[in-house]
């Protein structure tokens, strides 16, 4: 009874679902462009009755989404774009990522969360306690979703993380628009932060939104002009390796972005890409081993220490700020750095800049990573 209630409810639904998206035909983007003064993969256009949204393909040319935004309480406009037609301000989506369920916390859209993905990683306490309180319906892993839990939330939207080459699985048979946050792509942390004005407006909350923005592009040029007045910059390498490959943030990232507004000489920077880069030890201690300064993350139950590491790999022993006690480190299973920063980058480069120019912070007191003894 409880499958047949399942495939009943879905059926339903997609009937719902071609009703509502067939309005859109193809046409042209017409209307006034809303400036993004960062964002390299949004483009958005409001026009008579709707806004229209655009994901562009980080992996290639072209467009990866279109979604046509339609108030809910106005008329479907003729003649709109072809697209995924979205009601706003959205009520009802599922999530799977904790950082979408902080940003849209301090937005003040944090209800709308009615579902979400790896549980676990939610940091949100509005989210954890609706999970807690049976508000907001856990389903399951991203790696492998609960199709019936996801029908039985019926959300206007899930927001997905797209990756290259990458489907979703069971969710691609579902009636449901995929709002495909590729907003981890961007190659500038203000380019990805600015997604919150493409998020604020799929929630009623522009205003907010763009405002608070422009707050972190205001604080984050400061600290920019602050860390690149010295005339020493540290050289600095990052991370630890990981099985037989070392990887590290490519030149053209947010993080070697960050970096070098933080006023480092990052001595991976000449690596293209926007994401990480395996190397081998040797590369990197050819490069890195009289480094001033080694920022590493990881997760784990306990914080690491330096007798810890060389436990794990004696190699480590061999750089320059593993000898000389510059090695900090981060513990993401207790630090929320992911969800406090990717869409606050001015947080993490005051970070950054307290510890690559002291002098320059004096009053200051790092957050997420602390010195390894």
């Amino acid at each position: 009874m409880r499958t047949r209630t399942f495939f009943g409810l879905l059926f339903a639904l997609i009937g719902m679902c071609l009703l509502s998206c067939n309005k859109a035909v193809t046409a042209d983007v017409n209307g006034s462009e809303i400036a993004f003064s960062h964002s390299s993969l949004l483009r958005v256009v409001e026009s008579d009755g709707y806004t229209v949204a655009e994901v562009r393909n980080p992996w290639g040319k072209g467009v990866l989404q279109r979604y046509i935004l339609v108030p809910r309480d106005s008329a479907v406009p003729e003649n709109v774009p072809e697209g995924r037609l979205l009601r706003v301000p959205l009520e009802r989506v599922i999530l799977f990522s904790g950082v979408h369920a902080s940003l849209l916390e301090e937005l003040g859209a944090v209800d709308a969360v009615s579902g979400v993905c790896d549980a676990k990683y939610m940091y949100s306490d509005p989210v954890r306690d609706g999970i807690a309180a049976g508000k907001i319906t856990d389903c399951g892993s991203s790696l492998n979703v609960n199709g019936e839990k996801v029908v039985q939330v019926n959300p206007e939207a899930i927001f997905v993380l797209p990756y290259e080459n990458g489907g979703y699985g069971k969710l691609e048979n579902l009636p449901f628009t995929l709002v495909e946050c590729a907003d981890y792509m961007e190659t500038s942390p203000l380019g990805c932060a600015e997604w919150m004005r493409f998020y604020g407006r799929l929630f009623g909350k522009a205003e907010e939104s763009d405002s608070l923005f422009m707050h972190i592009c205001s604080e984050y040029e400061h600290l920019r002009e602050i860390a690149n007045g010295p005339d020493v910059r540290p050289s600095l390498m990052c991370e630890l390796k990981s099985s037989s490959a070392w990887y590290v943030p490519a030149g053209e990232s947010t993080m070697g972005q960050l970096y070098k507004d933080a006023g480092a000489d990052y001595l991976f920077s000449s690596y293209k890409g926007s994401g990480s880069v395996p190397l081998s030890y040797e590369v990197v201690l050819d490069k890195a081993a009289d480094a001033d300064i080694w920022l590493i993350k990881y997760n784990s139950p306990t914080d690491k220490s330096k007798s810890s590491l060389l436990e794990e790999f004696a190699g480590y022993g061999n750089f320059k700020p593993f000898k000389a006690g510059s090695l900090y480190g981060c513990n993401t299973h207790r630090n929320n750095i992911f969800e406090a920063t990717s869409f606050h980058p001015e947080r993490l480069l005051k970070e950054l800049v307290a510890i690559f120019h002291p002098d320059l912070l004096t009053d200051y007191e790092t957050e997420y990573y602390e010195k390894l003894r």
